[in-house]
């Protein structure tokens, strides 16, 4: 040194080793009172402000003693140390490698180079510096300790385990030793090994809040919730102010049920760190789960104020959005959250979903194979693209990757529901009748809410099964927009008095649909001078023909597609709709989110769903004497509206096209007896088959005419045929057309055979708009009485049957029987356009005074 070191100074730095602080800095301040600019004296300050708390100073210090020994590698060294207490870490790394330059070799030279570039990410370099330090400095326990924390975040656990047992080895009672690797073992899953190592820590350091913390992790994640909650509050009895033991307490009493100490748990949390995201995340979950969703969004944003980059704020904003229907901004949320952190495999099901519900089915198709390329064991990712595979019509895919969720999880009930109703779209029957008994077990024990209630219509299920499986689906999929209603945002009590009633109609169909299709002269007809009405439309806008009629005729016609499920309701609400018409029920693209917060006084279900919703946010279900029986009404939720004929409206402009095909472009023979039925193959069920089976061998020469559904149904019926002794080519399959020629086929056809027990509905109408006959069977269920109420109302009692033997007898009776057969033609001929099945101006009228009934009742 170029300034010998007084006796002054040694003094100081023997005070210093003694830990006498204020000692050692009252003999550098006399020393540098004398020599201002003395480098060993302001060295010497400087670690001294360092070893106590004030590291800004202590860096101070030192560099103005380095003005005066540039190359003192000590200096460098300590200099160094101060910047990494200020978490400067690129600065402390050069002048730890300057140190080095400098002729230092000391290990915890090394360990110090070491945090450094730990802390900058650089972790290979981080354990090639630590690991120099262990081999420099074998008998150092704090050396081994930072090399097994590096190694830990590098994910080297084995090798990062081996380093603490090293320290331990050296200093069997070193409790950050015995925590670390309980933190190891924890995050490997070995929670018997963690839990071990942890209480070892508490047996050393039993005060140490930390450790109860972890200790709780381990419970909680063992499903020990009572010990984990203990844990905690050991935490927080030794540490108030711990705000992770706070936040997982309330994650603990959340899980218990109990919401409103979990809430006030994080609330806790926030007033202690109210800059801490974990907290507003936690308490933003729990508003989600109160249905407070408005509050839950407003946290997570606070969260991404904070934390722009969080990605468990994108990934639960993303989940509160698709919940209420916001699925555009939902997309963006789970992509941000996947720029954080990409090789999350839920959030990429969940962004799959997203895709699914907006009809980016590729997208969707997508994003779910990557989330199973991370997580190839994700049950509930392959259930996910079976569904989407399903829109894709790639059914065959479908059924696999159900089969796959199935093997995963054997109780998945969304799975096992999803493929019985594509096997039905398959005509696959091997082992159905199996799985219809698991599906009706499911909603025996009362977990039927997995399974869509619409799906199980076309199964055989009793009305008690239905109203049962669609109770417990909205239970589960509306709870937390019913909940809102405890805390209404809309006031629906003030009096309305208005010249005109508001009808609003909310429905997925407003295009090439079955809806559209049958509505359109209702809007057309309404009586303007007593009715306003409403159409609320969030299905495609296909820019069809049929979709501009309804526009048209519509006074008010709003596109909701791209609102979410709160503000469609809000819209409803500010448009004062006096009766609130769900024209979609439980099928394809169906949003009840919007009905259960209640935005109108009066709420129906009519038309779109044959069936029950299982829920009293439907005021009013409109049927007509034979669809609902006094009988079956047990069986409904909603309160029976009578309509005087037919509960289904028909549209008597509908478009025929005016050139009828020869029998052989429909590849038909001329003159053979032809069967027809043009449902979904998904309602084509084993038993019903063979009755049509019985049926062609009674009628030689004759074939059935069936709507080509998909090839994989094609060949299972043409096989299942051949099985039953009737040759496959009398299976004759029309491919697909647009309405007006798939209507004018009905003209080749001799008869008309129904499904059962999901009997033809629009299908019905058709038939017999077009002339033909159709045989029904009526059982129990809506959606297999709606044929016979068509039939009826048609004039056509004699065609509805009772039981399965009348079914066919009257089939054959007419198959052979040309007359009779001639005679029902004619008759339908004659009355079609006064029957009460098309009489669409009195059905219009019969519509409206139940509207004014009900409202007024």
């Amino acid at each position: 040194m170029s300034i010998a070191m007084p006796d002054k100074l040694r003094a100081a730095f023997g005070r210093f080793q003694a830990q006498d602080l204020a000692g050692a800095e009252r003999l550098c301040g006399e020393v540098l009172k004398d020599a201002p600019r003395h480098p060993d004296a302001l060295h010497l300050l400087g670690v001294v402000r360092l070893a106590g708390g004030n590291a800004d100073e202590a860096a101070a210090l030192i560099r103005q003693a380095l003005e005066g020994n540039p190359r003192d590698a000590a200096m460098l060294e300590n200099l160094g140390v101060a910047q990494l207490v200020l978490r400067n870490f690129s600065t402390a790394e050069t002048l730890f490698r300057d140190a080095l330059i400098q002729g230092a070799s000391q290990g915890q030279l090394y360990m110090r180079l070491g945090i450094a570039l730990a802390s900058q990410g650089k972790l290979a370099d981080a354990v090639a510096s630590l690991r120099e330090a262990a081999a420099r400095a074998p008998g150092v326990p704090d050396v081994h300790l930072h090399l097994g924390n590096t190694l830990a975040e590098f994910g080297q656990a084995e090798e990062a385990l081996a380093c603490y047992n090293s320290v331990l080895a050296l200093q069997p009672g070193h409790p950050a030793a015995h925590f670390n690797i309980g933190s190891v073992h924890r995050s490997a899953g070995r929670l018997e090994e963690a839990e071990a190592s942890f209480s070892r820590a508490l047996a050393v350091a039993p005060d140490d809040a930390d450790t109860h913390n972890n200790l709780g992790l381990v419970y909680e994640r063992q499903q020990r919730l009572d010990a984990a909650a203990a844990s905690y509050r050991r935490a927080l009895a030794l540490t108030p102010d711990h705000v992770h033991a706070q936040g997982n307490l309330g994650n603990v009493l959340r899980a218990q049920g109990r919401i409103d100490e979990a809430i006030a748990c994080y609330e806790r949390a926030i007033a202690v760190a109210p800059n801490h995201g974990d907290a507003y995340l936690n308490l933003g979950i729990a508003r989600t789960e109160q249905g407070r969703y408005a509050d839950a969004r407003a946290l997570f944003e606070k969260v991404l104020r904070l934390e722009p980059r969080s990605f468990e704020a994108h990934h639960s904003l993303g989940c509160l959005l698709a919940l209420q229907g916001e699925l555009a901004e939902s997309i963006v949320q789970f992509r941000r959250g996947l720029e954080a952190a990409p090789d999350r495999a839920n959030t990429h099901n969940e962004l799959g979903t997203a895709y699914c519900r907006i009809g980016d089915l590729d997208s969707a198709a997508a994003s779910h194979r990557r989330a199973l390329e991370l997580d190839p064991g994700y049950a509930n990712a392959h259930y996910a693209l079976a569904e989407t595979l399903k829109l894709q019509g790639r059914l065959d895919e479908a059924m696999e990757s159900y089969g796959r969720a199935l093997a995963l999880k054997p109780d998945h009930i969304q799975a096992l529901g999803g493929s019985v109703h594509v096997r039905q779209h398959l005509c696959q029957w091997d082992g159905i009748e199996d799985l219809w008994r698991q599906v009706r077990e499911t909603i025996a024990t009362g977990t039927g809410g997995l399974i869509t209630p619409f799906s199980v219509m076309s199964m055989p299920t009793t009305p008690a099964e239905q109203l049962a499986c669609a109770r417990a689906w909205a239970q589960r999929e509306l709870a937390p927009f019913i909940a809102q209603r405890s805390r209404p945002a809309f006031d629906l009590s003030a009096p309305r008095q208005r010249s005109r009633l508001r009808v609003g109609y909310l429905s997925w169909g407003f295009h090439r649909h079955a809806t559209a299709y049958l509505t359109a002269q209702l809007f057309e007809l309404h009586d303007r001078g007593r009715f306003e009405v409403f159409a609320y439309a969030y299905g495609p806008d296909d820019k069809s023909t049929i979709r501009a009629r309804l526009r048209n005729a519509c006074e008010h016609f709003t596109d909701v597609s791209q609102e979410s499920y709160v503000a469609t309701a809000q819209r409803i609400y500010d448009d004062q709709v006096d009766i609130l018409v769900d024209l979609t029920g439980y099928t394809l693209g169906t949003r009840p989110q919007i009905l259960a917060q209640r935005p109108a006084p009066i709420q129906v279900n009519w038309l779109g769903y044959p069936g029950t919703m299982g829920t009293e946010y439907i005021d009013y279900l409109f049927v007509d004497p034979f669809i609902v029986p006094g009988n079956l009404e047990p069986f409904y939720a909603e309160r029976m509206v009578r309509l005087p004929d037919c509960y289904q409206i028909n549209d008597r402009r509908r478009e025929v096209s005016d050139r009828v095909p020869s029998r052989e472009e429909c590849g038909l023979p001329a003159r053979a007896f032809v069967f027809c039925c043009f449902n979904q193959a998904y309602k084509i069920l084993p038993e019903t088959f063979d009755r049509w089976m019985r049926i062609l061998r009674g009628v030689p020469e004759s074939v059935l005419w069936l709507a080509e559904a998909n090839r994989w149904a094609t060949e299972n019926l043409r096989r299942a045929a051949a099985e039953r002794g009737v040759a496959a080519e009398r299976l004759v399959f029309a491919a697909r057309k647009d309405l007006p020629e798939y209507l004018v086929q009905y003209r080749l056809a001799d008869l008309a055979l129904d499904t059962f027990p999901y009997t033809s509905h629009t299908t019905a109408s058709d038939t017999l708009w077009m002339g033909c006959p159709l045989v029904t069977l009526a059982g129990e269920t809506f959606a297999s009485r709606v044929a016979g109420s068509i039939l009826i109302n048609a004039g056509m009692r004699e065609l509805v049957t009772d039981n399965p033997g009348d079914y066919e007898r009257k089939v054959l009776e007419l198959a052979t029987s040309p007359g009779k057969l001639q005679d029902i033609r004619r008759r339908l001929q004659e009355t079609r356009d006064s029957c009460p099945l098309f009489d669409t101006p009195r059905f219009v009228r019969n519509l409206e005074s139940a509207y004014d009934g009900i409202f007024r009742a």
